[in-house]
């Protein structure tokens, strides 16, 4: 029997990949198992008299949905005089069941012990819910039923949505409390499938309807929601069908490396704007939110019929916001008949505002309210003043904007009365640099964007004009999915918008400013040297004053933190901040005006020589240094505090005949980053062989300071962080010491142990899509000194060490690095001269190089 069963199991996938799916896969897997149970049972209970034993399905086996490799869980019903046959009945069922390699819940229950164990254990009482007779006594079966719903449902219907809606709440926080993170849980996050189910459990205790198409016969949903529901509810089960037949286990999260493969099995395509992953993933999240959202509001109507609504708000008085919008039971309503409705739209936003006010939810009737009128948002009424102002107060004066926002997106509010939000709603982005969609991104940069301008008080207090600031948080990704720069795009389309909302030309011009260079700060911050005054003085004349200044700054800030952790840190956040710091005294407050870069310069320079003096004291009655200060490049001085350049002089004097011909590495734990300085003597391709042998030490450069002495000694300070999960004090500092040893004076290939290392599989990363092609860029204009080389590349080991290998065989001189990763790919910046001290100006010259670098990153037709 055990091989009948895996055969028609083996059949159903047959058929699963001939077409069959959704519910009537579910439905004929159910049937399989319970045609194979109830032959298990009659040939063990011929002796047995009828009423003596049932078999019942409990959970989603109960409800007839068995996926594919789900648990089965079952439940041996008998009467206690028969307790000594039971056992052999059990066992003659549930052994071939494990035989055939199926996961079996089980238990062996009277009627008393399964009312005992409902009482003590809520996911029991729940699962019995959906309890079904497979074969045995119906009068058994029934009796369970009948005492089940008298002891322990009936007068206990609160109780019961009160646990569901705290199950509720802890699995959304495990599983993610958005339905559109980048690998959404199908069945237990926000959205899912146990979001229906708790739906029907909670409909079966509070209204006594037994599933889905009574909860549609009661007209709790519109016929178009119905719909819309049943189209996503069908999509969530063949989504979780075919995660179960491809990971050939019970699985149930959407990962990332799946994601490609569903989208070409379920028939997407893509253009140059979008991947068919990412057309694929958007539907994916549109289903979910459809789920989230009817499921939510379901909740919200049984608490309003239990008397629950209101709980876990601050009591309110009941009083008339305004007219059409009342707040009452700890919600906000709309009181205005559909004809009152229709002659004030704008009541509709006002309803949002007094919202983002009270920090009140929406009633769910006036959240369907809202959903049926979005019609009476034209474009006439897009262009009123009483609109653009509500809309623009509730984005400044909400303490708790997010929800308000949600709320907005989630009503379809938000995206009709701005219609250039639909671009972007549910659009996903397939890395995983961004954890959310681009819309709720949106939403939760306004809400990091409220947290640090409480954060940056005096940076907040120079801005005259937050309305902007908030707008171009929302706006500022409105761009993405066109397959252009989505800041330029985004930069127009908002300007469209802030016309309409009737802002100000300048206000408009601020708007689009905002939405243009909202990357400005973090990508210059992690790729340039912010040492060099021109080009701080450049980045002054691009931002204009010092208003743009605080806008960008905190933009950023919210950008990168709203984006994910993988967008920021604490690295990231001093890096910004200097940036902010450093263009801020070039700004002229009054004027708005940059000041000349020749009095910057001469301040640089006493400042510098201000320093050479800290550190002439702090060595001055010490042994004499081996270098000249006045020889130490004002680059340098600039770059570190006294107390390190002393220090850095001190080794040099003291390990002086070392540095001749070995290295010197020192580290130092800097909390996130660890610093590691390294001297030694200048000599081809040394950049190249520590970035090696940092490799090989199962660490990854973040940045890189490099300068060279007049007397040919190299202060290299790298910081660096883990890839192997060990703590700083793990870590042999000696051993790597010993291996640039080597490496310098030709006694390790390195090349070999490397190539060795990254064979092996070292910091092997799936492949998101193979979306990141290598890309180089020669800019002369960012430095007025230097040549600033980026290399754009897939973020894998052993990436910089060819790199900088590259460099150093065209005879570069390599001053600085900046390395950043951005979306899964690895930004490489260098400073470099020629081998002549000279920018790389000759064109020629530069597609040598470009082409070097390409063929080196494996872009073989470079």
């Amino acid at each position: 029997m055990t091989v009948h069963l895996r055969t028609e199991r083996d059949a159903l996938e047959k058929l699963w990949e001939q077409g069959l799916s959704g519910r009537s896969l579910l439905l004929h897997h159910s049937r399989l198992v319970d045609d194979f149970i109830t032959a298990c049972f009659t040939g063990a209970a011929k002796n047995l008299p009828p009423d003596a034993v049932a078999l019942v399905a409990l959970g989603g086996y109960g409800r007839r949905e068995l996926f594919p490799f789900s648990d089965i869980d079952l439940m041996v019903l008998y009467r206690p005089d028969f307790r000594e046959e039971v056992r052999g009945i059990a066992d003659a069922v549930l052994y071939p069941l494990w035989d055939s390699g199926m996961e079996v819940g089980h238990g062996v229950r009277t009627v008393e012990e399964s009312l005992l164990q409902a009482g003590e254990d809520y996911f029991f009482q729940v699962s019995m819910l959906d309890a079904r007779l497979i074969t045995g006594s119906a009068g058994l079966f029934g009796n369970l039923l009948l005492r089940f719903r008298d002891e322990l449902i009936e007068g206990r219907r609160d109780v019961f949505v009160e646990k569901m809606k705290e199950h509720r709440r802890r699995r959304r926080n495990r599983y993610g409390h958005h339905s559109y993170l980048l690998e959404p849980h199908i069945k237990e996050g926000k959205g899912g499938l146990r979001d229906i189910q708790a739906m029907v459990w909670t409909a079966k205790v509070v209204f006594g309807l037994s599933g889905i198409e009574d909860i549609f016969d009661a007209g709790l949903l519109s016929p178009e929601e119905q719909k819309e529901f049943i189209a996503s509810w069908d999509m969530l089960i063949r989504l979780r069908n075919r995660l179960h037949y491809v990971s050939r286990r019970k699985n149930d999260q959407l990962y990332l490396e799946q994601q490609v493969e569903m989208a070409e099995a379920f028939g997407y395509t893509g253009n140059d704007a979008v991947l068919a992953v990412e057309n694929f993933m958007r539907d994916v999240y549109r289903h979910l939110r459809v789920v989230a959202v009817t499921t939510d509001l379901f909740f919200d109507h049984v608490d309003e019929v239990l008397g629950l609504a209101g709980k876990g708000h601050l009591p309110l008085p009941d009083k008339e916001i305004e007219k059409g919008v009342v707040l009452r039971h700890g919600s906000i309503h709309l009181v205005l008949s559909q004809q009152q409705l229709e002659a004030r739209p704008h009541v509709l936003m006002r309803l949002f505002l007094a919202a983002a006010r009270t920090g009140l939810p929406l009633h769910h009737r006036t959240q369907k309210a809202v959903m049926a009128n979005l019609a009476l948002v034209t474009d006439k009424i897009r262009t009123s003043p009483r609109m653009s102002k509500a809309f623009l107060a509730l984005l400044v004066e909400a303490e708790n904007i997010f929800p308000v926002l949600e709320t907005m997106l989630e009503t379809g509010m938000l995206q009709t009365y701005i219609p250039e939000y639909a671009r972007i709603v549910t659009l996903a982005q397939h890395d995983v640099y961004h954890i959310y969609t681009v819309d709720r991104h949106s939403l939760q940069t306004i809400a990091e964007l409220r947290i640090a301008a409480g954060e940056q008080g005096a940076v907040y207090r120079q801005i005259a004009s937050p309305h902007i600031l908030y707008l171009a948080a929302l706006l500022h990704d409105i761009g993405k999915g066109s397959g252009r720069d989505h800041s330029l795009e985004g930069a127009g389309l908002a300007v469209a918008v802030g016309r309409r909302l009737g802002l100000s030309p300048a206000e408009c011009n601020l708007l689009g400013f905002l939405v243009r260079y909202h990357l400005f700060i973090p990508e210059n911050a992690l790729r340039r040297d912010l040492n060099d005054a021109a080009f701080i003085q450049r980045c002054a004349e691009t931002i204009g004053d010092m208003e743009r200044l605080a806008m960008l700054y905190l933009l950023s800030i919210a950008d990168s933190r709203a984006t994910g952790p993988s967008a920021w840190s604490d690295w990231k956040a001093t890096l910004m901040q200097e940036m902010f710091l450093r263009i801020f005294p070039y700004l002229d407050f009054s004027a708005g005006q940059a000041k000349e870069l020749v009095e910057i310069d001469r301040h640089e320079e006493q400042g510098a020589e201000w320093l050479r003096g800290q550190v002439e004291d702090l060595l001055a009655g010490e042994a004499s240094p081996l270098i000249n200060l006045a020889s130490l490049s004002s680059d340098y001085i600039l770059s570190f505090a006294p107390e390190k350049v002393a220090d850095h002089i001190r080794l040099h004097r003291d390990n002086y005949r070392l540095l001749r011909q070995k290295s010197l590495v020192l580290a130092q734990d800097h909390g996130d980053l660890w610093e590691i300085l390294v001297l030694s003597s200048d000599r081809p391709g040394l950049l190249a062989k520590i970035c090696g042998v940092v490799t090989l030490n199962n660490l990854a450069v973040v940045k890189a300071q490099i300068f060279t002495w007049d007397d040919g000694t190299v202060v290299d300070v790298l910081d660096v962080r883990p890839v192997d999960g060990l703590g700083f004090a793990e870590k042999d500092w000696r051993a790597m010491n010993v291996d640039l040893d080597a490496a310098i004076t030709h006694r390790l290939d390195l090349g070999q142990r490397l190539l060795k290392k990254l064979s092996s599989g070292y910091g092997r990363r799936y492949d998101r899509g193979g979306r990141i092609s290598p890309r180089v860029i020669i800019d002369n204009d960012s430095s007025d000194v230097f040549s600033v080389i980026e290399v754009h590349s897939a973020d894998l080991p052993g990436m910089l060490n060819r790199i900088t290998q590259t460099l150093a065989d065209f005879g570069m001189n390599i001053h600085r690095a900046y390395i950043a990763t951005e979306v899964e790919q690895l930004i490489d910046v260098f400073y470099v001269l020629d081998a002549k001290g000279r920018k790389l100006i000759d064109a020629g010259f530069q597609r040598e190089v470009v082409h070097g670098l390409l063929y080196a990153l494996g872009h073989k037709e470079a």
